[in-house]
């Protein structure tokens, strides 16, 4: 008899919450990438404008301020960015771990059950194997004495 695992549909279900959870970490990966790519940009900007600014002998030094300003006030909500999306990956990171521990919790129980089963069909089919042994030899006594009383 083939062994069935009675949560099956729950160990299907939490391998469903693995493979989404690593999606997550993915996406969270790429938007942290993205987000820190937008940092470097914003960062290189601002040195290059700066560089530029010493270039042209600090002519238009009111305009470069204020533009300066705002990519400094971009530049951190740029971080904040960067720092939202490790924090997202991080959180991502942590609950597919706590997703793959469940999977593989359930994993043994299903290998710890089915070990169990297959010893107790291996028990019961050594016991049925016993009993007919037990009778054969019962039989075969039985026919033995009944040819020594016929002899």
């Amino acid at each position: 008899m083939v062994f069935k695992f009675r949560l099956d549909k729950v160990l299907m279900m939490r391998q469903e919450a693995v493979d989404k959870a690593r999606l997550v970490v993915v996406d969270a990966a790429i938007a942290l990438t993205k987000a820190q790519k937008a940092l470097d940009e914003n960062i290189r900007e601002i040195k290059q404008r700066n560089e530029d600014l010493i270039k042209n002998n600090y002519n238009m030094a009111q305009d470069h301020l204020r533009v300066i300003k705002a990519m400094h006030i971009q530049q951190k909500k740029l971080k904040d960015n960067v720092k939202s999306a490790e924090f997202r990956l991080e959180k991502a990171k942590k609950d597919l771990l706590d997703a793959q521990m469940k999977l593989e919790a359930l994993q043994k129980l299903k290998e710890k059950r089915a070990e169990e089963y297959y010893i107790e069909e291996n028990l019961l089919e050594q016991k049925e194997t016993d009993e007919r042994v037990s009778l054969k030899f019962a039989t075969d006594m039985l026919h033995n004495a009944q040819e020594l009383e016929e002899n």
